[in-house]
């Protein structure tokens, strides 16, 4: 820093160009793109200021939402900055993404004057209820618990996802309920998450020692795995979704600490009504939790999941204490997403059970697209899904690829 309380990510997002900016985000994390300086200015202020257009798209893929909030001194967000004639390059591509770009946000905004708030009205201020709710209709069911539209004794619509943990016989339910709690408060952040593409969790409940109930907006929409139905998507479809799926990681993967998903695939990816934007949802907490219970009972911890997405590095973790999700398991999920939208079909569909499932990776690796897809798609499959963990892009490298980046 100088006298004016500047940083390096300061000075990056004066430059004409985002490259510096980029690296320093990469190497250090984007917490300090919002460190004020003197001013009020943060990095986003003088990228609106300064840089062009995509760069206000990066930093959002960082952050979300709350750029659209940050103050400078003089009370100025990144749209006032874009607005005011300081804004020294792509003005107006920079009104068109803004306009563009803020309505994703506000789509699940209750109308002005309702008397009934919705989930997404609901926020990390405090929970959507007081002490009960009721489910109005059952939306789904799985092996953990079920899904129901609930409404909330302080008037809040929303899902809940009930989930009732495995508790072995022997188990003391005082200690059960005590790790499940540490699991839930490490899960918390799930509910500081705000992104066009990710469902917004509200509260995180556990009204018995065994069973928790996740709160989360009530989304219109149907799974991609429906939407898909048997039949293979066109690539503009595919590259749409599947950029949609990679900022959403980004955000996710971008956080600190990171959010890792650990249970994408098509079931967990729903389209919203219009057939156009996706939502991540389901981020996996039923592992986290069955896994604070395994460890406790000292019984074994496989992996869980669902098998068809695994990453090679989860089937092969069986010898390990602790199965390791990251970044990279949740890009090969990805990878395999990509393959169930240019095929129909899952991956590994005839594998039975994880044995059978190790076995065809460690034989064939990850099933090739079907024939007559695009060069730039293969190439983006197959940095998804490499054997390698290492050698699998991240989400910001995937964004770059010239398969996301080409115009169909």
């Amino acid at each position: 820093k100088e006298k004016r309380k500047r940083t390096a990510f300061h000075f990056a997002a004066e430059k004409s160009d985002n490259s510096n900016l980029k690296w320093l985000v990469k190497e250090l994390g984007s917490d300090c793109l919002t460190v004020p300086d003197k001013y009020g200015n943060m990095a986003v202020h003088l990228a609106a200021q300064h840089q062009p257009v995509d760069s206000l798209q990066f930093i959002f893929d960082q952050i979300a939402a709350e750029m659209f909030s940050l103050k400078n001194n003089r009370g100025e967000t990144p749209t006032d900055v874009v607005e005011s004639n300081r804004c020294r390059t792509d003005q107006s591509a920079k009104r068109a993404w803004i306009s563009s770009t803020q309505p994703q946000l506000e789509a699940s905004r209750p109308p002005a004057g309702s008397s009934a708030p919705t989930a997404a009205s609901a926020g990390p201020e405090g929970p959507p209820l007081l002490e009960r709710w009721d489910a109005v209709r059952l939306i789904g069911r799985g092996a953990f618990g079920e899904v129901h539209e609930v409404r909330t004794d302080t008037g809040v619509t929303c899902a809940a996802k009930t989930l009732r943990l495995p508790v072995q016989l022997g188990d003391e339910l005082p200690s059960v309920s005590t790790e499940i709690h540490r699991a839930i408060e490490s899960e918390r952040n799930l509910c500081r998450l705000r992104h066009p593409n990710v469902v917004r969790f509200l509260h995180i409940a556990q009204p018995e020692p065994a069973t928790v109930v996740v709160f989360m907006e009530l989304l219109d929409g149907r799974s991609l795995e429906r939407f898909i139905d048997n039949k293979p998507l066109d690539e503009l479809t595919i590259r749409d979704f599947s950029e949609q799926i990679c900022r959403a990681l980004l955000y996710l993967h971008s956080r600190q600490p990171p959010v890792i998903h650990r249970d994408i695939n098509c079931s967990n990816i729903i389209v919203c009504a219009d057939n156009t934007r996706i939502k991540l949802i389901d981020f996996g907490l039923s592992i986290k939790l069955e896994q604070s219970v395994s460890h406790m009972s000292a019984s074994t911890q496989a992996p869980k999941g669902t098998l068809n997405f695994m990453a090679p590095e989860l089937l092969g973790a069986g010898e390990s204490d602790s199965v390791q999700y990251s970044r990279e398991s949740d890009i090969w999920a990805f990878g395999c997403s990509v393959f169930q939208m240019a095929s129909g079909a899952r991956p590994f569909a005839n594998a039975k059970s994880m044995l059978g499932m190790a076995k065809l990776i460690d034989r064939k690796g990850a099933p090739a697209l079907p024939d007559g897809r695009s060069a730039e798609l293969q190439d983006f499959y197959s940095r998804c899904t490499a054997m390698d963990r290492r050698r699998r892009k991240a989400a910001q490298e995937l964004l770059e690829q010239e398969f996301l980046r080409k115009n169909l």
